[in-house]
């Protein structure tokens, strides 16, 4: 039976070493929480100090992934699980202003001087105007939901989805399903030609 110390060094070493921790390097005490909790009873069950590193390295991946989804940095899909970090768009990124009209918020974009071409700056800025009117058009339907204003936090602010949560008074769990929601009505509002 490993001290608990042991085990300790031990799921650290697995968290350090498995492929999900870079990047994610601020939640290794919630990894290894997560990975001790799961992982107790074969410490206590068995001295095979082979059979304990086995499962505790399945466990601490387990773990590490299932920290990763409930602070919603990744999620699970057909082909696994994938990050939901957002993919940037070209290699400028546009200043988004809200302001309040007659007829509640709109967004107003500001572009900078690119280094792209005349068409793909237009196209660009065509797009994220139409996602900017569909956040406005959605807010009005349903302003309950704050798309508004998670939409301004998150993607113009550049927030995290637990300080939106912070800001909100809301769980991360409820923002990172509030963006998913979001993200499923803009497709349909620009599918449907609305914008």
């Amino acid at each position: 039976m490993l001290l608990l110390e042991e085990q300790r060094t031990l799921i650290e070493k697995f968290v350090k070493s498995n492929k999900n921790y870079k990047g994610n390097e601020d939640l290794f005490e919630d990894f290894c929480s997560e990975a001790f909790q799961k992982s107790y009873m074969i410490f206590n069950s068995t001295s095979n100090v082979q059979k304990i590193e086995s499962y505790v390295a399945k466990v601490v991946h387990t773990s590490i992934l299932s920290v990763l989804k409930n602070s919603g940095r990744i999620r699970r899909t057909n082909e696994g699980f994938v990050p939901t970090k957002e993919i940037p768009v070209p290699e400028f990124s546009p200043s988004v202003e809200l302001k309040a009209e007659p007829l509640g918020p709109s967004f107003v974009l500001d572009f900078p001087d690119p280094k792209s071409n005349a068409e793909d700056v237009l196209i660009t800025k065509d797009v994220i105007q139409r996602i900017a009117d569909a956040v406005c058009i959605i807010h009005k339907e349903v302003p309950s939901q704050l798309f508004l204003d998670i939409f301004n936090l998150r993607y113009v602010k550049g927030y995290k989805q637990t300080d939106i949560a912070s800001s909100l008074n809301l769980s991360q769990s409820e923002v990172s399903k509030r963006l998913m929601q979001l993200s499923k009505l803009i497709s349909n509002f620009l599918d449907s030609g609305k914008s």
